[in-house]
């Protein structure tokens, strides 16, 4: 039995609460992490894990075992990135996790330059509109669009998006264009229902107040893909970023409309973990991502 790896796979378990998850986050199949774990206990000779059909919950001494296996496996991760950053290496797997537009509009296009000046650092990107959560999904870090709200996370802000609403040459010639909030009556959107379950509000900037204006609706979508796909057809007014969906305003493709009535600009985070020593090659993914967003961010204004 390799033991750290069995430890890595039973740490998994324990913040995941899932031999299924815990198998998902290390790339490997819910048998072979059991098989670990059941070695582990077997060399121990203690139960770490009381088991249910739904959920895996560790014993008082499997708590304390996992507790201190966290250290002993930050440590080694410690030690290997001291070792790597005295000799300057940088290669690896970066795990990190971005909103699906952000990475198609932003990330994606300037990645080749960004693999030319790191060729021995791979990335794993995993695409979620959603705030996933860093350690049991296994990510060095994150990029967020909006609040970070979740406690114990660094966030780096490295700008702010603005925000406007969109309709397609389609929609303007059915229902003509809005020009003030109260014109919002005659007129139809697309919903958004977020990962809570909550359907996004028509929030708008008039003067220094947040005005919320109810909005009828033909379809409701919980995708940032199809809700820009739905504006694009012109199946109701979207609401987004500037610097995402002007593309589409230089093709044609939609319209600004309601520009005296802005929303509230939304920042953009780099998120990672606090109290723990990064590879370096996770610094230099965040580094380059700050560089990123703050030239074009401005370049954008």
């Amino acid at each position: 039995m390799d033991k750290i790896s069995a430890m890595k796979a039973y740490v998994k378990v324990v913040e995941s609460t899932s031999f299924t998850r815990a198998a998902e986050v290390l790339h490997t199949s819910a048998v072979y992490v059991s098989r670990m774990v059941q070695a582990l206990e077997s060399d121990l000779g203690v139960k770490l894990l009381n088991r249910t059909t739904r959920r895996s919950k560790p014993t008082d001494a499997g708590l304390r075992y996992y507790e201190r296996c966290v250290t002993l496996l930050r440590d080694l991760d410690e030690m290997d990135a001291d070792a790597q950053a005295s000799r300057g290496s940088k290669s690896g797997t970066v795990r990190v996790s971005m909103p699906s537009l952000v990475a198609k509009s932003t990330v994606i296009p300037e990645l080749p330059n960004f693999f030319a000046n790191n060729p021995d650092i791979r990335l794993d990107i995993s695409i979620a509109d959603h705030h996933p959560d860093l350690i049991e999904e296994g990510l060095d870090c994150a990029l967020r669009v909006g609040t970070v709200s979740e406690p114990g996370l660094v966030a780096k802000t490295v700008g702010h998006y603005k925000t406007l609403t969109y309709a397609s040459p389609d929609y303007i010639h059915a229902y003509g264009e809005p020009f003030t909030l109260d014109d919002l009556s005659d007129h139809i959107g697309v919903s958004y229902a977020m990962k809570s379950g909550r359907i996004r509000s028509w929030e708008f900037l008039e003067g220094n107040e947040v005005r919320s204006v109810p909005l009828k609706s033909a379809i409701l979508v919980n995708d940032a893909d199809t809700y820009v796909a739905c504006g694009l057809a012109g199946l109701g007014l979207i609401q987004g970023s500037t610097f995402i969906l002007d593309a589409h305003v230089r093709s044609g493709r939609l319209s600004k409309v309601l520009r005296d009535y802005p929303l509230n600009p939304r920042p953009v985070s780099v998120v990672y973990m606090p109290n723990r020593t990064k590879p370096r090659r996770v610094d230099i993914f965040i580094d380059w991502l700050i560089d990123l967003y703050s030239t074009q961010l401005t370049e954008q204004s």
